[in-house]
């Protein structure tokens, strides 16, 4: 073999090599999204089986590989419209319709078609929810998600599971507490398809000068919720759904500040033109 002809092997090689390697940074972001998905039919056989804290925990797992997936394919720029859509499927399956039977076979079964309406209904909305987000994602990033998103809604459901077994509350509950418990569900459901304003924690960068003090704190943060997990996450996600009707009203009085400035002034300048 000539040198030349070496060279072109060599080079042919590593074409080779590089091509191979971007076929696997594209498949990364797609195989953590099927993982996903995967932890979320193994949380609806778990729900069948009677063990609703391993489903609950199945749930919480792939809350943790929708917030991966994404941020590993803009890292590795590897974003692609199968990509986007997979994960809306890989969604609807871990924090729609596994959350949805969650709740059924832990507490809604025995209230007979009224169990089923309010598990269906948390499903519903939430391929509703996600059809939404697809609709509009070409639109602008913004702070805010409008309405609860899945992904926490499902969590929150797992959170609930949790926190009722902390508190060696388990079903059948007394009427009183399964009316509270039911509502609860069904107020999940109607807040992801509903228009207020959530915050959305992709807003949160740990970058510029005080990324490391910010990821020391958010360690440490994570430390003390893992420690108490049931009543911490149970908490936390109360505080969240409050945010969002405390936001939205936040955000009326100061439309309402700026209408009644603005009608002022208008009033002032048409007072000034009389004269």
């Amino acid at each position: 073999m000539t040198a030349g002809e070496r060279f072109r092997e060599r080079r042919r090689r590593r074409r080779g090599s590089r091509r191979g390697r971007r076929r696997a940074v594209f498949l990364l972001p797609n195989v953590i999204t099927a993982a996903g998905m995967m932890l979320g039919f193994w949380s609806i056989t778990l729900s069948i089986r009677g063990e609703f804290e391993k489903s609950a925990l199945a749930i919480v797992l792939a809350m943790v590989t929708d917030m991966l997936d994404g941020r590993v394919a803009r890292a590795t720029h590897s974003q692609s419209r199968f990509g986007f859509e997979f994960d809306s499927l890989s969604d609807l399956t871990a924090f729609g319709l596994a959350p949805a039977l969650l709740m059924y076979n832990w507490t809604l079964a025995p209230l007979g078609p009224r169990g089923w309406l309010i598990g269906g209904l948390f499903a519903l909305c939430a391929a509703l929810r996600l059809a939404r987000f697809n609709a509009r994602a070409d639109e602008p990033t913004t702070k805010y998600f409008q309405g609860i998103a899945s992904t926490f809604a499902g969590g929150m459901v797992a959170a609930t599971v949790w926190f009722m077994h902390w508190l060696e509350i388990t079903p059948p509950f007394p009427r009183p507490l399964g009316i509270v418990v039911t509502s609860f569900f069904a107020l999940l459901a109607l807040l992801m398809v509903s228009t207020i304003p959530y915050p959305s924690l992709k807003a949160v960068k740990l970058e510029g000068r005080r990324g490391y003090s910010a990821l020391v704190a958010l360690i440490v943060f994570l430390v003390v919720v893992l420690l108490n997990h049931e009543p911490m996450l149970f908490g936390l996600g109360i505080l969240y759904m409050l945010s969002g009707p405390i936001l939205w009203r936040l955000e009326r009085s100061r439309a309402k500040s700026a209408a009644a400035v603005l009608e002022s002034e208008l009033e002032t300048e048409s007072t000034g033109d009389v004269r």
